[in-house]
């Protein structure tokens, strides 16, 4: 059996509670951006990304001691589930089109690629080629 989740954020390793202090650094920034309705997005995302940081936490604590900074991996894994969650179609009102949660997960994700390349994680054609994945994939279900 599983740890409740607080007690596994109580027992990890401090890598993981600072990528886990940066993620909630930026989910507060985003709420606070009411034109993306980043309270939705994060509402609706943020659960999954904290699983995701615990039960990656080794590999994290391995990235984090390699010189990665916690904000990186905390965009980076906030990016990942935006996305998987933007290309299962849960958050369409029909075919390519997005309902009004997911306009707000879509505009998480263009802030994570924002944030990324401004931290020079990224070049802008990437990050030009991520925004078009993104789009590929909201137009391809629903």
């Amino acid at each position: 059996m599983a740890l409740p989740l607080f007690i596994r954020k109580f027992l990890a390793p401090v890598e993981v509670k600072l990528v886990l202090s940066a993620l909630s650094m930026e989910a507060q920034l985003f709420r606070d951006d009411r034109k993306l309705g980043g309270g939705i997005a994060t509402d609706i995302v943020m659960p999954k990304v904290v699983s995701d940081v615990l039960t990656w936490s080794k590999s994290i604590e391995k990235d984090i001691q390699d010189g990665k900074p916690p904000r990186v991996l905390a965009l980076f894994l906030t990016m990942n589930v935006v996305r998987d969650y933007l290309a299962s179609g849960r958050f369409h009102i029909y075919r390519g089109r997005l309902s009004m949660q997911g306009a707000a997960l879509k505009g998480m994700n263009a802030y994570c690629l924002n944030e990324l390349t401004k931290l020079g994680q990224m070049t802008t054609e990437e990050q030009r080629a991520a925004l078009q994945a993104t789009n590929s994939d909201i137009a391809a279900v629903g």
